[in-house]
């Protein structure tokens, strides 16, 4: 596979997994803080109407859960693309020991 083509295949693998995790992780930890809160979850956090405690939650909640899932997912797909092409995904490189 010549490299440009290595590389926009890479973009859209690894671009649209993580979107599609990015925006499954959202609709689950939205879920989760309407049970655990019994409110739905901020549209928008950064409305002067809505107290900085619920803001802040909904931050950290969502931002380090589709962070993580997105982390793993992207993993996942360069080990898949690693194991189909034989070589890392382009601009990733090996590691030193």
């Amino acid at each position: 596979m010549s490299n440009a083509a290595g590389a926009a295949g890479w973009k859209v693998v690894g671009g649209l997994s993580a979107a599609l995790a990015g925006k499954a992780t959202r609709e689950v930890v939205g879920r989760a803080y309407a049970r655990a809160t019994g409110k739905e979850p901020p549209i928008d956090p950064t409305h002067p109407g809505l107290h900085i405690r619920e803001a802040i939650v909904w931050a950290v909640v969502s931002g380090i859960s589709v962070a993580l899932v997105r982390l793993v997912v992207e993993r996942g797909a360069a080990s898949a693309w690693l194991r189909v092409t034989g070589s890392l995904p382009p601009g990733l490189d090996e590691l030193e020991s």
